[in-house]
């Protein structure tokens, strides 16, 4: 079994210990979302993703957050997030510290980890009353990044230990556990910014 196929079944594993049946397939929603009739599973959460980095995203969402919920919890209405606000500034660590855990257990190369990674937070600004405006979003979480850091680190710290655990306790073997690489936050987003 190639390392993509393992990480799947792992990640699977430990969201259906917590409730969730996965169902991966092209043009998947990336959401949580409650067991509705007609879902294969007995399960009460279904996760819809498209791919494994995806269903690690979701994975450390769901981690973080200590259950599963519809949407980790939040409700289409918060949205815009404002970052001025501790619960802001809350959501865009926990998003950039899934951002991060997923592109650590990215089974593909650095180059794509990196691409993956920009991809995922590419996509925040509208979710914080930015959209369309990625300058303005990048320039308004470097300043929460840069006057919060340790926040953040912790998150991130969070993140990979909580996923590392549910790999295991799921049964997984350490170098399925284990992140394939320790993705850097800060190399990460300097190389999004640059592109």
């Amino acid at each position: 079994m190639n390392r993509s196929d393992a990480l799947a079944q792992a990640a699977t594993r430990a969201l259906a210990s917590r409730g969730a049946a996965v169902r991966v397939f092209a043009g998947a929603d990336n959401s949580v979302r409650p067991r509705e009739a007609g879902d294969a599973s007995p399960l009460p959460f279904v996760v819809e993703v498209e791919g494994v980095p995806n269903l690690f995203h979701e994975l450390a969402h769901v981690l973080l957050l200590g259950r599963v919920a519809k949407d980790h919890g939040t409700r289409a209405s918060d949205i815009p997030f404002d970052l001025a606000t501790p619960n802001g500034r809350r959501l865009l660590f926990e998003e950039l510290a899934c951002c991060v855990a997923s592109a650590s257990w990215h089974p593909g190369s650095d180059a794509e980890a990196d691409a993956w990674f920009a991809e995922q937070v590419g996509i925040q600004d509208c979710f914080f009353g930015m959209q369309g405006d990625l300058k303005r979003f990048f320039a308004a979480a470097e300043r929460e990044v840069a006057a919060h850091r340790a926040e953040l680190d912790d998150c991130i710290a969070r993140a990979h230990d909580l996923v590392s655990a549910a790999l295991a306790e799921a049964g997984s073997a350490p170098e399925i556990a284990r992140p394939g690489r320790r993705y850097d936050f800060d190399r990460g987003w300097r190389h999004m910014r640059a592109r």
